[in-house]
């Protein structure tokens, strides 16, 4: 039993030295409350643009790194969070992943937005 403890603890610590590449893209995904389904992407682009330009008044830059946009990536989250719930989807995260122990930031953002 000791042995098992030992190896149990040694496979949770492992899940924090997983790359941030290989973290798998459907690991965290928003999908429709009553069907399951992912969200399409036309609805994750709305509420994405929606979100930008709610914030910082403009859509992202995507030919060039976007300074503006980045530093207030957390609100851009948080309203694209919002935008996305009320219409009808939750964010999900596959049980024992990686990915919100490395990514927290985006989990802060949507965890309210789970169920």
């Amino acid at each position: 039993m000791k042995y098992m403890t030992i190896l149990f603890c040694l496979f949770i610590s492992s899940c924090m030295f997983v790359p941030l590449y290989s973290i798998p893209d459907d690991d965290a995904k928003w999908i429709d409350k009553t069907t399951g389904e992912d969200a399409p992407m036309e609805m994750l682009k709305k509420c994405s643009e929606y979100a930008s330009f709610s914030i910082i008044g403009r859509n992202t830059l995507s030919d060039r790194i976007d300074t503006e946009y980045i530093n207030h990536i957390g609100k851009i989250r948080q309203i694209k969070g919002q935008c996305l719930y009320e219409n009808g989807f939750v964010f999900k995260v596959k049980m024992f992943s990686s990915y919100c122990s490395r990514l927290k930031d985006v989990c802060d953002a949507y965890n309210k937005y789970r169920k």
